[in-house]
């Protein structure tokens, strides 16, 4: 009986996780620029991802990847970055759909990674969408372009995705000290804007230590070799400039 037990366990368990793999992709679509044709790819995985024979599909046309102008990163896509390509299929601006594929088995939830639509419900390749579990039916991005995805690469649907900022709209309240104070750690969480935020930390002193530029959702910097005491963290994007008070136990 036990033994059963055990088999049944492990057979739930290994069905749970195949399920979460069918839903979780490794590589995702993060920004959508229509008007541009300009899309980002993330690598949320913890390896790298030969992703040149990969397509993408939208409104029934088709392209692969391997054929696009890459104007940032590398197909060859390393764990935790990014690859910006030009599509060569036409983005419709007003209502599409905009799915990811690492074979060109359009029909198939297996080989859809991705998955994001605008403008209205229903365009293209969202019923492979829906079976995969990754989109509701009818729902889209209802929201002005540029479009960014805001989830953590496991959180899927509409509700994870929103308009890219510009340099313009950046926002104090956008910025945030995670864990203050910390012994170990400055994490930072960012607003996703198309373009670079440079960052520069001071001392009590106003003698800066540290000055670098990003760009992603969320940064990390080890302080391990601060001293203890009180810093001057400042994000400055165009004209726009934010401080924040950080304290290294």
């Amino acid at each position: 009986m036990k033994k059963n037990y055990n088999l049944l366990f492990s057979l739930s368990l290994f069905f749970v996780m195949f399920l979460q793999m069918q839903t979780t992709a490794q590589v995702r679509i993060v920004e959508v620029d229509p008007a541009t044709e300009r899309v980002k790819l993330h690598n949320y995985g913890g390896s790298t991802v030969d992703i040149s024979s990969y397509w993408f599909c939208t409104l029934f046309a088709y392209g692969q990847l391997n054929s696009m102008t890459v104007l940032s990163g590398s197909l060859n896509l390393a764990a935790g970055s990014d690859v910006e390509v030009t599509s060569s299929v036409a983005l419709n601006n007003s209502a599409a759909d905009l799915g990811l594929y690492s074979t060109p088995s359009f029909a198939s939830s297996t080989a859809m990674q991705d998955f994001t639509q605008w403008g209205s419900g229903g365009n293209g390749r969202e019923n492979v969408a829906v079976n995969k579990g990754i989109w509701t039916a009818g729902t889209f991005i209802n929201l002005p372009a540029p479009y960014e995805y805001t989830g953590d690469g496991a959180q899927n649907g509409v509700s994870f995705w929103d308009t890219l900022l510009g340099i313009d709209d950046f926002s104090v309240n956008q910025f945030r000290i995670l864990q203050n104070p910390s012994s170990s750690k400055l994490m930072l969480s960012l607003p996703r804007i198309s373009g670079s935020i440079t960052l520069d930390v001071f001392d009590v002193l106003g003698k800066k230590i540290l000055t670098k530029e990003v760009s992603s959702i969320s940064s990390t910097i080890d302080v391990t070799k601060w001293n203890n005491g009180v810093y001057l963290v400042r994000l400055t994007a165009d004209n726009a400039t934010q401080t924040k008070r950080f304290v290294k136990q």
